[in-house]
């Protein structure tokens, strides 16, 4: 009868720790990688809040509604696991040149970069902007943080070049996760006409950035292995790793110049990550720190000077490449 009680006993043990994985897992899952990798389709304004003054807000706003007035096309990609890939194009007559501009992460290219892409336009230059995989119009399920993200953006090179033709200057920009892609891209032999990427507000390392998302965003205790079990449903269901890939791998062999770009007072990716891809990249660069600014917003924060420092280092670096 004792031995009896003693199975009992044991069994009930063993389910009560079994179904306390299982939900731990079913909480990392809701909590955690739910919303943090899949896809979120999100409305093309972000709240006030994201742009912090009325007058951002209304700039945002005012700039977009122009910018959607010049002539635009709808253009995409196939991206290398099959994913149908949208963006949208901006000609202008007799270019300069073209930038490719990359969103961050849940968002969208109006929301980031309405004002930038309408200076862009009419500073001559023709402007691509991607739905990054997951986003908006592209296809996708899961957010891979740059690691798959950088080969999407070196096939809208690929793409650019059959548009414009590989003798026209291309020129790279990302905010945030854009900025980490951007940055990652620089690893792989881009073709010759890419001249410059300008990195804005951009992390180190997937690993790096996720830590911190879940250490600020996900309150669920025992982080280490919240952690570790997020990379396995990473492996799991994304196909990628939290360490496949970095900007620092990417920038130490990196020969394309690069200005970075960041906000003083962001709280979202620590300045230091800039600081850190700065430091890593072995081409010419430049730094450029917008003191007081938040997250992802410097060229409205700062907008004369940040004109000026995008144009005078895209006029520079086509200087060099004639030279």
């Amino acid at each position: 009868m004792a031995a009896k009680k003693t199975i009992i006993t044991v069994v009930k043990t063993i389910a009560v720790i079994a179904g306390t994985i299982v939900l731990y897992i079913a909480a990392v899952y809701l909590f955690v990688f739910r919303p943090t990798f899949l896809r979120q389709d999100v409305s093309t304004k972000k709240p006030i809040k994201y742009f912090k003054t009325q007058e951002n807000y209304k700039k945002h706003l005012q700039d977009e509604e122009e910018l959607l007035k010049f002539p635009h096309e709808e253009i995409s990609i196939t991206s290398v696991d099959n994913l149908k890939l949208v963006g949208i194009n901006f000609p202008a007559e007799n270019a300069k040149g073209t930038l490719i501009l990359l969103h961050g992460y849940h968002s969208d290219p109006l929301r980031e970069y309405a004002s930038l892409a309408k200076f862009y336009y009419e500073a001559g230059y023709n402007v691509i902007l991607p739905y990054h995989r997951t986003h908006g119009k592209s296809e996708g399920k899961y957010i891979t943080f740059g690691v798959k993200e950088r080969y999407d953006l070196r096939d809208w090179v690929f793409k650019a070049n059959s548009l414009y033709g590989s003798e026209n200057p291309l020129y790279l920009q990302g905010i945030s996760m854009g900025c980490a892609t951007t940055l990652m891209t620089l690893g792989f032999d881009l073709p010759k006409n890419v001249l410059g990427a300008i990195a804005d507000c951009g992390f180190t390392t997937p690993s790096e950035i996720i830590w911190k998302v879940l250490k600020k965003d996900r309150k669920i205790p025992t982080a280490p292995l919240i952690f570790k079990l997020g990379n396995k449903m990473a492996n799991m269901f994304a196909d990628f790793d939290f360490d496949d890939y970095s900007t620092l791998t990417a920038l130490k062999h990196n020969s394309i110049p690069v200005l970075f770009i960041h906000g003083t007072a962001d709280d979202f990716v620590p300045i230091e990550m800039t600081i850190a891809n700065f430091q890593f990249c072995r081409a010419k660069k430049d730094l450029y720190l917008v003191e007081g600014c938040p997250h992802a917003i410097a060229n409205l924060v700062d907008e004369e000077k940040y004109h000026k420092r995008v144009i005078d280092f895209m006029t520079e670096s086509a200087n060099q490449a004639e030279k």
